[in-house]
């Protein structure tokens, strides 16, 4: 698959060319910072996104019904790797991993802040009151559609596409091997297949250095809360470092020890937390919450994911938040997907999308439901003004500012800055560690990569996420980040409808279940060490049809 092509050999394009948009961009902001983020502004959220984010929604909504063609067809069926491929990663190994690298940062951030915000400022074109009834109801709709089903589905149809293709037919480990299945074996090796990877390392390391920048400003309000030291550049600078140092640690180590041994212990604490708050706080509110949320949330699902608020007072607010996030996730879906493939080999596409879509969904509405309804409840029934933190302080104090209302709320604030720190650390680890595996020719899902890779890839996040903050400009990460989203969203729609139409044509059995590929139809499993499958793999590997023969 390889052709002609040097194996080891360094793909210099694919890595200059972030580092020379962003090298511009900060002449860019030097020059003149707060003229170059109104026209980037004004490209991005008040024409492209008005222009074309009902596009990403369309794409998005289509993305989330093509998970369900997968769990529900012959297609769940497939195992990656062939017949023969046994599973490395337990289920909670695995989700561990999912969750820490996908949205572990991002409800951590959010979990409180975006339930409040909404609800007090609801968009206007609804003419809905904030604080009322009906904008706390719309408010969490909202926020189950955020961070639920919709944003995973983008990563994990490519995740599947990218696992197929690697696993099943022996494509390069690198994003472009989304193309074999339109134009063939050698697709990957074209001058397209390098800019497609190019633009997407650019569009990641865009995305990880914004949540490494939102990460840094929340982590030193717990610096503020704690010692009483007022945020700053330098400490931004100084926990910004800190990061540097813990996740390259982690992406050094490797995929099987730093990244899988922090992502569950991490995951522990999520769950150690989410229960705390959950006996702690109002919890007879925060069940009531989640039924009546969720019951509005499968309601109104279809017209809450094609929302886009055509009106003159709307304020841009769909494409603000709801489309921002689409477009955002887009910008992690080529290589969050292509991280996916690493842990997915010797399961079903059933099983793949199980773990990396319906749990980490399910995980994000429950979380919502529980620091949304603690602060809520505190908020509109115990008279605690948190929405003034919030205008005053801004989202980064608000979660930690939420914990004082519960008891040892100390401890609380503790666990929940490490949680934060794991997670940022295992979300850059794990992307340095899928960058610097795509930066060289001949990469597969099981070697880890050179280690100065991940070292160079692990800098560039830093260096970027510096830059932003220090310059004032963490704000337009936002915008880069969706101008970076935008293209990959009419990308991703492309390789997904040549995938659907190669599959379309795959030969099957008599009982409707696919024949595998050549090139794996009798290969044996690939000798690495496989996963202790306690009962709760097999409990769900025999729900989802993925237990194996013995």
């Amino acid at each position: 698959m390889n052709g002609t092509k040097e194996k080891g050999k360094v793909r210099w394009p694919v890595m200059s060319v972030t580092i020379i948009l962003f090298a511009l961009m900060l002449v860019a902001i030097v020059v003149n910072a707060e003229k170059f983020y109104d026209i980037l502004n004004n490209l991005v959220m008040n024409n492209l996104m008005w222009g074309l984010g009902w596009f990403t929604s369309l794409v998005c909504l289509l993305m989330v019904i093509v998970c369900v063609v997968f769990m529900v067809t012959p297609l769940g069926k497939i195992r990656l790797g062939g017949p023969n491929a046994k599973p490395k990663f337990t289920y909670l190994q695995w989700f561990g991993i999912s969750l820490c690298t996908g949205i572990g940062a991002g409800v951590v951030f959010w979990g409180a802040a975006e339930p409040l915000l909404f609800t007090m400022e609801p968009d206007p074109s609804t003419g809905l009151v904030g604080g009322s009834n009906a904008s706390l109801v719309w408010s969490m709709v909202h926020c189950f559609l955020q961070w639920g089903f919709t944003p995973y589905a983008t990563c994990v149809v490519m995740g599947v596409i990218l696992a197929y293709v690697i696993l099943n037919k022996g494509a390069p480990f690198k994003a472009s091997a989304c193309l074999v299945p339109i134009f063939g074996k050698d697709a990957a090796n074209t001058k397209w297949a390098t800019a497609f990877d190019a633009w997407s390392a650019f569009a990641l390391t865009g995305a990880v250095a914004g949540g490494l920048g939102y990460g840094a400003m929340q982590l030193s309000a717990g610096v503020k809360a704690f010692a009483g030291i007022e945020p700053s550049t330098m400490m931004y600078v100084g926990i910004i470092a800190c990061m540097f140092v813990f996740y390259n640690l982690s992406a050094v180590s490797g995929l099987r020890n730093g990244i899988t041994m922090l992502s569950n212990l991490n995951t522990r604490f999520f769950f150690v937390l989410l229960i705390f708050v959950f006996l702690a706080g109002p919890t007879a509110y925060i069940c009531n919450l989640f039924t009546h949320s969720l019951g509005n949330y499968m309601n109104e699902f279809f017209s809450a994911s094609l929302y886009t608020a055509p009106f003159a007072d709307s304020g841009n607010w769909p494409q603000n938040w709801d489309m921002y996030w689409w477009v955002d996730w887009m910008a992690y879906a080529p290589l969050l997907g292509l991280f996916m493939v690493r842990v997915g080999y010797g399961r079903t596409l059933r099983e793949f999308v199980l773990i990396e879509w319906v749990f980490p969904a399910l995980f994000g509405i429950v979380w919502f439901s529980v620091f949304g309804g603690t602060i809520l409840h505190a908020q509109l029934f115990d008279g605690i003004d948190f929405y003034s933190i919030y205008l005053n302080d801004g989202a980064e104090a608000l979660t930690l500012s939420m914990f004082n209302v519960l008891p040892i709320s100390k401890i609380a604030k503790i666990v929940m800055l490490i949680i934060i720190t794991i997670s940022l650390v295992t979300q850059c680890d794990s992307m340095a560690v899928t960058l610097a595996g795509m930066s060289i020719e001949g990469s597969d899902d099981t070697h880890e990569p050179p280690v100065w890779l991940k070292l160079f890839w692990g800098i560039v996040f830093a260096v970027i996420a510096m830059v932003f903050v220090v310059l004032g400009g963490i704000g337009g990460v936002k915008t880069i980040k969706s101008f970076c989203g935008i293209p990959l969203c009419f990308m991703c729609l492309f390789i997904l409808l040549g995938f659907l139409k190669y599959m379309a044509k795959r030969p099957r059995k008599a009982n409707g279940e696919y024949e595998y590929e050549p090139e794996v139809a009798d290969a044996p499993d690939n000798g690495e060490p496989e996963a202790a499958l306690d009962f709760i793999d097999k409990f769900f590997a025999k729900l989802v049809g993925g237990k194996k023969k013995q």
